[in-house]
């Protein structure tokens, strides 16, 4: 009660704080706890300093002094190293006279006095860190080693280090818009300036030198290079990155992020950059991203500030409406404008200069826009798969950002056709096939399956072929009006260099041509074309058509965002998603009115639990024995099925049971003497589902597995499979993505199968496109190409059968649940009121067991079965196991009692 009390106290203080409310008119209440008027004034400066408001627009200002207020702002953050307050500049670099690289020396001063670890630097901080001072990880171990080597003197003396960190920025890359601001100069500081600095900080008679000293503002682009540096390096200017609400941007790779500890203070800004990392995109103004992830649009554009100060995120131009609008050269809107074309990327999809309608973008742009899922498993592969220096780029860019997208999503899959086939050992083969698997999906998606070269067929029966990754006439990319444009103004020079070696970046900025010096509408746009000895014009604008668009985003940065911002995002961007195989949690990609992308992959949780397995089996009649288990059971023998059985696969219900490297949902594999053991032990937390396998049914070649093999989905009539199975899968609306594992087992009837003892029978099903198997993900990817499975017709299809198949399912778990009537039938209850879509809970009153209903919905978690189950190889019928259980208690009681106990745990 006393910590909802204080709890509540510390709300109303942030009211008064951000209402501004004065000392005396502060609540008693209020007033009490904070005894007085000088400890109410310090709470308000340490909650302004540490959400990093600026003092004049804050209750600071009624609290402390400006100067006060900033240098223990600084102070603060400087203790708990943070990222330099760029928003800030104005205050902190061009009064109290503190650059980013006198912050970041300090910083790393302090961090080596007191001999922290590199790894102690928060990973933004330690990334800016690393571009101003060019002091990285390599570097931070070697000047500590050297201070260490000085023994006594490092002992007596921490001070020496500073000696050993740079007294100067390293060149780092400047774009041509950022805005330059000069600080308050002291009289020594002016007189000391050269002719060409003097000209450019007080006026000259130049076209572009007096820009700074009469206008107060000035273009990266627009200054001479050695003069920028040499006023940079003395902190007599400082840059602005300045991002406006109708600016448009796309994450790049994450060049020189360093992988540190997340931040463990509070930096509204920091927390903003990786959900602006997941939800931007280039056709998607900032605006439009600060309503679609409901963040603040000052604090945003602070992020993407950031993220594009830091090299990470490039401005956009569509040159289409640039040369569409006559007025541009003559506008002054045009000059506050700044956009760009990022010479990194290619031209972006964005439509008009002004915000716009994302469905009328989609429709202009004629492309279908996928998302491929992928968890963070393949990220760890692509970096440990040791196939290539640039793939562990996008692998890092990936993991952290969380999202490739379409231009990044071409560079990783060139660098994988460079390394396809490379042989590794053991375990890395499997990395490097998950790589190569990717490749030849990614490239399936991007020709949108129109584009496939089908080779012969391989002596293992699948069909080989030769995935050509879409291309257009000039190697780039779409614009957002569907034109292409050929990039060229003269001999314009490409200012974009990639930074060398981590540690001592240096980069080159921008100069600009004597004969184009009066373009300044070039400067204001940075306009870094990619030039080809043309003149820019509308006649070297081509139109094409491209087929489609690629973003590869990780399951785990996706889910970060609320599920209604998730759902926005998606249905913003993309019209098909696709999800790898194995994707252990898969995104509710469905939003709840039906609207959205359609989703290749799983239709719902439950369809990767083993419900799915139960359901196929019933549906086609045919499959592996199978026993499912409810939770909290224990035995002290075995049930017949599972008695005297070789080897037996285990699933769970939460699927804790996968293995293997890439998960390929194959279950566990245990051998029948511990069975009894690893089944107790996994009915304690789960319900499970047992399929035993005698040793003949099981592989005599020396695995010891049973033997199976996958059927691409969607089937076809020629599908070697039995008809019966085909016609479970057009009842179940399988003509979807994924495929079908089929076990082998010895035929029901012999005399029917006189050339054989052995029959095929589906074990489980899976939806995606896998990644663990190269031949099965092109078999699949194969069949996108057969079925014309991303048509419009098809994908209208597709969304119906997908929801069929999640009503279908929804529907066969109510069955089976505690509630459901097959359970209930099995258990010999009464019938009673209507208890669909319910489960039970128990609770104890007076000893009387009592049966609660909750709904269904109140729970995300996948239901258990409420009954023990057995699948005989032609139906699904209740499994009686009280002779096999320790103690003889019922199993309704069981089902109770644990549906008891997941309520309370979920309520508390």
């Amino acid at each position: 009660m006393q910590h909802a009390t204080l709890k509540t106290e510390e709300e109303l203080l942030v009211i008064a704080i951000l209402e501004e409310t004065p000392w005396e008119k502060l609540p008693k209440r209020l007033k009490n706890s904070l005894a007085s008027n000088e400890e109410y004034q310090k709470r308000v400066k340490e909650y302004c300093i540490k959400k990093r408001l600026k003092w004049s627009e804050c209750a600071a200002r009624n609290a402390c002094r400006e100067n006060d207020y900033y240098e223990d702002l600084v102070r603060y953050l400087r203790k708990n190293l943070a990222l330099f307050p760029y928003h800030l500049s104005e205050n902190v670099c061009r009064i109290l006279r503190i650059t980013p690289f006198r912050y970041y020396h300090g910083l790393l001063y302090d961090v080596m006095k007191n001999e922290q670890p590199y790894d102690s630097i928060p990973n933004f901080t330690a990334a800016d860190v690393l571009r101003l001072t060019g002091i990285g990880r390599n570097e931070f171990i070697d000047i500590m080693n050297k201070c260490r080597a000085k023994k006594l003197m490092w002992k007596l003396n921490k001070s020496i280090v500073k000696e050993m960190l740079p007294t100067q920025p390293v060149n780092f890359r400047m774009e041509p818009w950022w805005v330059v601001c000069f600080v308050n100069l002291t009289t020594d500081e002016y007189r000391k300036l050269s002719e060409e600095e003097m000209a450019v900080i007080s006026g000259g008679d130049g076209d572009n030198s007096d820009r700074l000293g009469k206008e107060g503002v000035n273009l990266v682009g627009e200054v001479d290079v050695d003069v920028l540096r040499s006023l940079y390096r003395r902190g007599l200017i400082y840059l602005d990155v300045p991002v406006y609400p109708d600016d448009h941007f796309q994450v790049s790779t994450l060049e020189g992020f360093v992988s540190n500890r997340n931040q463990q203070y509070e930096d509204p800004t920091e927390e903003l950059l990786y959900a602006v990392f997941v939800a931007s995109s280039e056709q998607t103004t900032v605006a439009e991203l600060a309503q679609t992830l409901q963040a603040n649009l000052e604090q945003l554009q602070s992020a993407v500030s950031l993220a594009s100060r830091l090299g990470w995120a490039k401005k956009f131009l569509d040159p289409i409406s640039f040369l569409q609008d006559s007025s541009i050269p003559e506008s002054p809107r045009s000059f506050g404008d700044d956009r760009m074309l990022s010479p990194f990327t290619s031209p972006s999809r964005v439509g008009a200069l002004g915000p716009p309608d994302v469905d009328l973008v989609k429709g202009q742009a004629g492309l279908t826009r996928f998302a491929y899922m992928v968890d963070a498993n393949l990220t760890s592969y692509l970096m440990m798969g040791s196939l290539s220096p640039g793939l562990k780029g996008h692998a890092v860019t990936l993991f952290e950002a969380g999202k490739l997208g379409d231009s990044s999503v071409a560079d990783m899959c060139e660098v994988l056709r460079q390394v396809e086939g490379t042989k590794m050992e053991g375990e890395l083969q499997q990395f490097a096939d998950h790589a190569f698997s990717l490749r030849h999906a990614l490239e399936c998606l991007r020709s949108q399956g129109t584009d496939l070269e089908v080779e012969e067929a391989g002596e293992g029966g699948i069909g080989g072929f030769h995935l050509e990754p879409h291309r257009f006439a000039d190697g780039n990319e779409p614009s957002q009006s569907g034109q292409l444009v050929q990039q060229s103004v003269g001999d314009f020079e490409d200012y974009s260099t990639n930074a060398a070696e981590r540690g001592a970046e240096t980069a080159e900025m921008t100069t600009v041509p004597p004969d184009m010096a009066d373009t300044k509408v070039a400067m204001r746009f940075g306009a870094a074309l990619n030039l080809t000895g043309r003149n820019l014009s509308k006649e070297n604008v081509q139109t094409h058509k491209p087929s489609s668009r690629v973003d590869v985003i990780r399951i785990e940065s996706l889910q970060d965002l609320a599920p209604a911002t998730m759902q926005r995002v998606l249905r913003r961007d993309y019209d098909v998603v696709v999800s790898m195989i194995p994707l252990p949690s898969p995104p509710s990609v469905c939003s709840s009115d039906g609207l959205g992308p359609a989703h290749f992959g799983p239709p719902s949780r439950a369809s990767i639990s083993p419900w799915m397995k139960l359901l196929l089996y019933q549906t086609a009649g045919s499959g592996p024995i199978s026993v499912a288990l409810i939770k909290g059971q224990r035995f002290r023998t075995l049930p017949p099925p599972l008695a005297g059985c070789a080897k037996a696969l285990l699933w769970t219900w939460d699927g804790a049971g996968t293995n293997g490297v890439g998960g390929k949902f194959e279950g566990t594999l245990v051998e029948g003497s511990i069975l009894l053991h690893c089944v107790n032990t996994l009915l304690k937390h789960n319900a499970i589902l047992i399929q035993p396998f005698p040793k003949t049914h099981l592989d005599s070649g020396g695995s010891g597995k049973p033997v199976t093999r996958n059927v691409p989905l969607p089937l076809f009539e020629s599908s070697e499979v039995h008809p019966s199975l085909i016609q479970a899968a057009n009842e179940l609306a399988l003509e979807t993505l994924g495929y079908i594992r089929l076990v082998q087992i010895p035929c029901r009837d012999p005399q029917e199968h006189k050339e054989s003892c052995f029959e095929w029978v589906p074990q489980s099903i899976e939806f995606g496109v896998p990644l663990f198997d190269t031949e099965l993900c092109k078999s699949v990817c194969q069949g996108i190409f057969q079925s014309h499975l991303f048509s419009p017709t098809s994908l209208i299809k597709h969304r119906q059968g997908m929801h069929d198949v999640r009503q279908r399912l929804q529907e066969f778990i109510t069955d089976y649940q505690a509630s459901g009537p097959k359970a209930t039938s099995a258990y010999a209850l009464a019938d009673g009121p209507d208890m669909a879509n319910r489960s039970v809970f128990h609770k104890s009153t007076g000893g009387v067991p009592m049966l609660y209903l909750l709904d269904e919905d109140d729970s995300n978690d996948v239901p258990s079965p409420g009954v023990n189950l057995i699948f005989d190889g032609a139906t699904l019928e209740p499994l009686h196991v009280d002779r096999c259980l320790q103690g003889r208690l019922p199993a309704r009681l069981v089902v109770a009692a644990s549906a008891a106990t997941e309520t309370l745990r979920t309520m508390y």
